[in-house]
């Protein structure tokens, strides 16, 4: 499948001089007159001024957050060991500056390059997958925060908290919009005290989204039926449908999603994707430009039956490496899998997409 604030400020210091008492006392002895020769004494005593100086420092306050399904977090510091769980929440923490805190991470998580660099020195453990972290790996590195994603680390909930670990969820992979996406940039970014970098992100993406928008209004074009499958269609015809940020992303870039009328991240059958004839077939996979050309040369077979537009106008597009985490990661890239999915769906205004990573049925010739 594709996919993957509330806070208060911290405490502080107040510091207090106090200058106390400065007393000088002078006194002095009185000459006496006796049979012996007469002695003049004089005793003068002095006090020399004392500064004391006491400072009082204060408790640094407990921060409290809510993470997506409610659980109160409490941070009594701005964490400096976090571990992620997921591709996207690895790259949102990079995004907002704070990659050099991430001590441990999923072994999907391979961007931006600086992540794959670290790992390989030794100085960001690998802590198991995406789906099965390795908790007895992320306990040995004593984190002071995990970050995770609902959908896929919910089930290990009871288990952080039997073994002491903090944790944190975020919608990440269960996202069904792009608020969802700007809520988990934003919460991460609280949590790490770098809040005004995570709406320079936001900001970034609905920027991108408002010259999108923009461009096709004055192109006036007509909007396009589009098909996202998940996966080669040898798997099913697994698709993304109203209720995820996909369809929404679809949208935004001039389609209609095909699939929009069932819920969620769902599958259809052959006859149902004939029925509404897409024009364009946008298929995610993780492989090689020869696995994509694969696919593409089988969604092609007449015997496969799959006589639609898409099809007969060759506009099927497999997306691998990069162009696939752009779109299936719900992070701080999004805004270049808007670019991508714009171009895709409406070249006449956002030009033919070049990258080498999305591949083209026109490509066979």
């Amino acid at each position: 499948m594709c996919g993957e604030i509330r806070g208060i400020s911290v405490g502080v210091i107040i510091a207090m001089i106090i200058v106390l008492i400065i007393g000088i006392t002078l006194g002095y002895g009185i000459t006496q007159l006796v049979l012996k020769p007469t002695i003049l004494t004089t005793t003068i005593t002095e006090t020399k001024p004392t500064t004391i100086i006491v400072t009082e420092v204060a408790k640094p306050k407990v921060r409290t957050l809510f993470d997506v399904i409610g659980r109160k977090i409490e941070l009594r510091e701005i964490p400096e060991r976090v571990v992620s769980l997921a591709p996207s929440i690895t790259e949102i923490l990079f995004a907002v500056g704070v990659g050099n805190k991430i001590i441990g991470v999923d072994s999907f998580s391979n961007y931006p390059p600086e992540v794959v660099k670290l790992v390989k020195q030794g100085k960001i453990k690998v802590v198991g997958d995406y789906w099965a972290p390795d908790l007895e790996k992320i306990v040995e590195l004593e984190p002071v925060l995990i970050i995770a994603d609902l959908g896929a680390h919910y089930k290990y909930l009871t288990k952080f908290e039997e073994l002491g670990l903090k944790v944190m969820f975020v919608k990440g992979g269960s996202s069904s919009s792009l608020n969802d996406i700007y809520s988990d940039i934003l919460f991460i970014g609280e949590a790490l005290n770098v809040t005004e970098k995570a709406y320079e992100v936001v900001s970034k993406i609905k920027k991108t989204i408002s010259q999108v928008e923009e461009m096709l209004i004055r192109a006036n074009v007509t909007r396009r039926k589009v098909l996202v499958l998940l996966g080669p269609p040898t798997y099913g015809f697994w698709t993304a449908g109203s209720g995820t940020y996909i369809d929404e992303l679809i949208k935004i870039c001039g389609g209609v999603n095909i699939a929009s009328k069932y819920h969620g991240w769902i599958q259809i059958s052959r006859e149902e994707v004939i029925s509404q004839d897409p024009e364009i077939i946008i298929i995610t996979i993780m492989g090689t430009r020869e696995d994509a050309l694969k696919v593409i040369k089988e969604i092609m077979k007449p015997e496969i039956g799959l006589d639609v537009t898409a099809v007969r106008n060759k506009e099927v597009y497999v997306l691998i490496g990069e162009a696939d985490d752009l779109l299936c990661r719900p992070g701080p890239r999004v805004y270049e899998a808007i670019k991508m999915l714009a171009s895709i769906i409406h070249p006449e205004v956002f030009g033919e997409i070049s990258r080498s990573d999305v591949i083209s049925a026109k490509q066979l010739g």
